[in-house]
């Protein structure tokens, strides 16, 4: 044994040897202490790399506490809640971190072009240059609407298990949905790119922009006139996300998930409406989401944490 890491195990130990971890802890800390773990390696185009291995470490010991006072409290409501719900700070410092992380491994937004392509192979055409034709103010508002409710997915899908008293539902649920959204992030690294919006020659291509009314206006706050990340595109976290949340709705909460499911659909195709995603975005989202969920079944049911199946 390496002697420096003696003290770290007796820590280690003492500390977290008899708490329970979930899958979802293991995900999100396993993320992100890879991460960390690359960042010395692949730093060249990182600014102020050492800034994020620190934050990277921070994230992961904070997630070993909250997870060790809920674990040992798990009679306080409030210290469950924050055991259970930890993992949403996990999932969007995760996101927004890639539009200074994204191009650690290549330097390049190299997917770009690839994407682009792909699309004009697909449909024959720019899919969102040609869908302009169909913007008016009613359909805007409804795209819109599609697009801004992904950020309900997982509020209402995880609120209400909680709330019922359905502890180990909703920490499955968080990890289905850790599994799809931290699988999709890598592939953020792995394919970088920027949405048709940030691209400067296919911006130029488009002639109108989408109006709309309330929820239109809300997308462009929190979206803004470009999108909110550079290089966060492909797949669509929008759709591999709220697939994962819904197809947990289904199994955990089967009514609100046949409600929600085809929402997604409505989803995957606002992100191309809107030009925040390129049409094989959304595609590959929907694709990965389909791989991700039996994957973590499969897991859930090994490590004895999908209630229906005991």
């Amino acid at each position: 044994m390496i002697p420096f890491l003696n003290p770290i195990i007796r820590f280690w130990k003492n500390r977290y040897q008899h708490i329970r971890f979930r899958l979802s802890d293991i995900i999100c800390l396993t993320y992100f202490a890879l991460l960390s773990v690359l960042l010395p390696f692949f730093h060249k185009n990182v600014p102020f790399w050492q800034s994020d291995f620190i934050i990277h470490w921070a994230f992961v010991f904070v997630g070993l506490e909250f997870i060790r006072f809920g674990e040992r409290n798990s009679h306080n409501n409030v210290l469950w809640m924050i055991r259970t719900f930890y993992p949403v700070v996990f999932y969007l410092y995760a996101y927004l971190e890639v539009g200074h992380l994204g191009q650690m491994f290549f330097g390049s937004n190299w997917a770009i072009q690839f994407l682009v392509n792909a699309d004009k192979a697909i449909f024959g055409v720019h899919p969102t240059v040609w869908i302009e034709r169909f913007y008016t103010p009613w359909l805007d508002e409804v795209m819109a609407l599609c697009f801004s409710g992904y950020y309900l997915f997982m509020p209402i899908v995880a609120l209400p298990l909680f709330f019922r008293g359905r502890r180990e539902e909703t920490l499955a649920a968080f990890s289905i949905a850790a599994f799809a959204y931290f699988t999709n992030y890598l592939f953020f690294y792995i394919f970088p790119a920027l949405s048709p919006r940030m691209i400067p020659w296919m911006e130029a291509m488009n002639t109108k922009e989408y109006s709309g009314y309330l929820f239109a206006s809300i997308t462009r706050i929190i979206q803004g006139e470009k999108g909110v990340l550079h290089g966060g595109v492909f797949p669509s976290s929008h759709i591999s996300g709220s697939l994962a949340w819904s197809l947990a709705a289904l199994r955990y909460n089967r009514r609100l998930g046949v409600i929600i499911i085809p929402v997604v659909l409505g989803i995957a195709f606002s992100t191309v409406y809107l030009r925040y995603h390129h049409a094989v975005d959304p595609i590959a989202g929907l694709m990965l989401g389909l791989i991700c969920y039996p994957i973590t079944l499969i897991l859930l049911k090994k490590r004895g944490e999908d209630p229906h199946s005991r």
